[in-house]
């Protein structure tokens, strides 16, 4: 074997583990890219009911609520508009329609609230302001 026959092999050796070492580095710059864009965000505000007006009455004995929506008023830009009634133990107890009635209503104070509702879509829902009304049961 001769000096030269041994220099080419080394060389090649050196050669082959260089481009072996540097494959990730061209692969790496092949797939690496950049983009940049704009994300537009934005808000929307639902007021309270304008116009809403519910009657709330509760008697003493026997106890009983009674609640009944006159007028649900008008919200600009909602989709839809919610009553609802929540108990003293702020749970809510009834959602929809016009009018809610409960005998044997528990004491304290009831809360009576309207607001407009925006649907995005079916897990996208805005909830506006409310229009409240409070009651007491004694």
């Amino acid at each position: 074997m001769t000096a030269t026959s041994g220099f080419r092999r080394a060389a090649v050796v050196l050669l082959t583990a260089g481009l072996l070492m540097s494959a990730p580095g061209i692969a790496q710059a092949m797939f690496t890219s950049r983009a940049v864009g704009a994300v537009a965000a934005s808000t929307l505000t639902l007021a309270a009911p304008v116009g809403a007006d519910v009657t709330a009455t509760c008697t003493a004995n026997p106890r009983r609520l009674s609640v009944v929506v006159n007028s649900f008023g008008a919200v600009p830009r909602a989709t839809s508009l919610e009553f609802t009634v929540t108990d003293p133990r702020n749970v809510v107890v009834h959602t929809g329609g016009t009018a809610y009635t409960h005998n044997g209503a528990a004491k304290g104070t009831w809360k009576i609230q309207i607001r407009g509702l925006y649907t995005v879509n079916a897990t996208n829902v805005w909830r506006g302001l409310p229009y409240e009304k409070l009651v007491e049961c004694l």
